[in-house]
């Protein structure tokens, strides 16, 4: 085939725009094998740089109700004799259970056989997928269900896991589908979207994107940014989560400093005396380097003005140029470590000085 031939080829299913880019696919797979893997020609792949047609993608991934009500008519289809409406065979329940518990594609499931379950490391080891050969690890309930199914049917160590009757690849599981999906009001989830919906599951739970295109296998990342916007809604939470911590500090650290102002304590200022060097002598009119302090963090505390400080302490304008002059040389960051008790034992100190309020009230303060 030529290009050419391919390009009118695609065009002519436009009706079926989605058959028409699976068979640029299915002719693109066979000249990969006849090129590359059996090097049977020396050509370029006509399949290659056709454009596809644009197609609105399809995502549908069941509810946990919904999951809750497959389930249900699963194990109800059990229960119903054979030849009733509603009996489902025990195979087609449990090639739906797999394919629900480990996101493979159904024809990895129908054509999975019991050489290719490795007990000891826990994984399936599939020949030759969609992407190729490749290890794929499963859960403890899907060992479960394996050994359940083997266990029932005679414990066999060759052959398909899920089969007819007569051993061969399991047939008429879109039907089993479809009659499911009919009997609980979900016309719109395909066979399909079973693993779709295992990719959900697993980033709403927090898998990272590019862990959940290694579960399902994708070759490209880019076929795993179908599902982006899930793992941008677990991002979203994430950050509404972080935001909430930030926002409950940034309330803790209002209400602290929203607590009333205390000047300097004996047992403070005995620790930063030797800091502000109060004790040596100096020219000028005397200044208490005490009152400095305590009118330098009366600002700080309550973020008021420099002209407003109480009486009480210094001139503003002695505040403002001492404070200038610790801060620069370095200081007054020694100060208020000094002075300044670790968050924990601020609270401690804020919650002893609280009155005892009535019972109903939550313990340990607001």
């Amino acid at each position: 085939m030529t290009r050419h031939e391919v390009q009118a080829l695609h065009a002519s299913l436009k009706h079926i725009p989605g058959s028409a880019n699976y068979v640029l696919c299915i002719i693109g797979s066979l000249y990969r094998r006849i090129i590359v893997d059996w090097e049977l020609a020396d050509m370029k792949n006509p399949a290659h740089g056709v454009r596809r047609f644009t197609m609105k993608t399809r995502e549908r991934f069941l509810t946990p109700e919904e999951r809750a009500r497959v389930e249900e008519v699963l194990l109800r289809g059990l229960q119903i004799s054979h030849g009733c409406k509603g009996h489902i065979n025990r195979m087609g329940v449990w090639a739906l259970q797999l394919l629900s518990l480990t996101g493979l594609r159904r024809d990895e499931i129908r054509e999975l056989t019991w050489p290719m379950v490795d007990w000891q490391h826990s994984c399936l080891n599939l020949p030759d997928t969609k992407t190729g050969q490749r290890s794929v690890p499963v859960s403890s309930p899907v060992l479960n269900l394996l050994r359940r199914i083997h266990d029932e049917t005679g414990s066999r160590k060759q052959g398909l896991v899920v089969h007819t009757r007569n051993g061969l690849k399991l047939t008429g599981l879109n039907l089993t589908w479809n009659s499911i999906r009919t009997a609980i009001g979900i016309p719109d989830v395909r066979l399909h979207d079973l693993r779709h919906s295992f990719a959900s599951d697993a980033l709403m739970g927090g898998v990272p994107l590019a862990i959940v295109g290694q579960m399902l296998g994708h070759r490209q990342p880019t076929t795993t940014k179908r599902y982006a916007h899930l793992a941008d809604s677990v991002v979203r939470q994430a950050l509404e989560h972080t935001a909430s911590r930030i926002i409950e500090a940034s309330n803790t650290t209002r209400a602290m400093l929203a607590a009333p102002y205390e000047p300097l304590r004996d047992t403070q200022w005995a620790a930063i005396v030797t800091l502000v060097d109060a004790e040596r002598p100096r020219g000028g009119k005397p200044v208490d380097l005490r009152n400095v302090v305590d009118g330098i963090r009366w600002v700080l505390h309550t973020h008021g003005r420099w002209r407003d400080i109480p009486e009480a302490y210094a001139a503003s304008t002695t505040c403002w140029r001492w404070y200038k002059r610790w801060r620069d040389d370095g200081t007054w960051a020694q100060v208020e470590a000094a002075i300044t008790p670790p968050l924990a034992a601020t609270r401690e100190s804020r919650r002893d000085k609280q009155p005892v309020k009535a019972s109903a009230e939550r313990p340990g303060g607001p």
